[in-house]
């Protein structure tokens, strides 16, 4: 009975955890609205260097003199996975940006718990129940809501790689539950400074304000390092498609904050649709446990 209730505190605190993470990743379009004149390209770069430096940080101040170690002690299929799904995944959210629309980016970015369920039952053995299924779809109808109105059918390549942004965000989601009993920050570190030095290759010139670097830095910090941190944490004690399903609430969030921040109001579908997503993430949280409680 003790161990039942100490796992259901890990559980409750790993639920808090990845909300406060998503929280943080919604924050992304009030600093992309403060930005004056960087460009997409510029923007993954300098958010992605000052994450990698934040989080070497952070790694730092955690274990001091041990923190070579940590690197050298991660597994390296632990470190292909989630380095590699967030290096690839971060640098073809800024690939579909350029060929596709915010819109359909979104939208489609958000099928990641689809990629979940599967990955989860192939490579961390987590089955997934009716409850998730039907949270997962209803979710997934909230989205849809959202961004009926504003999807664009055209624009195949960009629609595309948007759903290989998915798919890695699920793979990361993933590995981070595979390889749960290590610490994966290390990993994701090294995936930040692949992104910047790949990124910074391609775009060529990286010379943006003074203005629009420190946002840039304050972002990396705040709206994604900070997040990964708590994100990588809650995966210790979350089932992988819970963990998705509660990132979606950034679709709800990320409106909120541009409507509270710089007056851009949501319209009526996006009230019902984050309605929608809400109720689709509190089914997959709290119902499971009311059953559990009954029986």
């Amino acid at each position: 009975m003790t161990d039942s209730r100490g796992e259901e505190r890990q559980y409750l605190r790993g639920v808090f955890v990845v909300l406060a993470a998503t929280v943080l990743w919604s924050l992304s379009g009030i600093f992309v609205r403060l930005t004056d004149e960087a460009t997409a390209w510029q923007m993954t770069a300098w958010r992605a260097g000052s994450t990698a430096v934040a989080l070497f940080i952070f790694l730092c101040l955690r274990y001091r003199g041990d923190v070579w170690r940590r690197f050298r002690q991660l597994e390296p299929r632990a470190l292909l996975a989630s380095a590699g799904f967030f290096a690839v995944g971060s640098t073809l959210y800024v690939l579909s940006l350029n060929l596709t629309t915010v819109a359909n980016v979104a939208c489609l970015a958000s099928t990641a718990p689809i990629f979940t369920v599967v990955l989860a039952r192939i490579f961390a053995g987590e089955r997934t129940g009716p409850l998730a299924w039907t949270a997962t779809v209803l979710a997934l109808v909230g989205v849809a809501v959202i961004f009926w109105n504003d999807m664009d059918s055209g624009n195949t390549p960009g629609n595309l790689l948007s759903l290989v942004v998915a798919f890695c965000f699920s793979g990361q989601t993933v590995a981070l539950r595979r390889f749960r009993s290590m610490d994966m920050v290390p990993a994701i570190c090294i995936g930040a400074a692949v992104v910047f030095l790949g990124v910074g290759v391609v775009a060529g010139n990286l010379a943006a304000t003074g203005h629009d670097i420190f946002i840039l830095v304050a972002m990396g910090i705040v709206q994604l390092a900070a997040p990964l941190v708590l994100f990588v944490r809650a995966a210790r004690y979350v089932p992988a498609v819970q963990l998705s399903l509660i990132a979606l609430l950034d679709v709800v969030f990320n409106p909120l904050w541009a409507w509270i921040g710089v007056g851009e109001a949501p319209g009526p579908s996006a009230f019902l649709g984050g309605g929608i997503i809400v109720g689709a993430v509190l089914i997959s949280i709290l119902l499971p446990r009311w059953l559990a409680t009954r029986r």
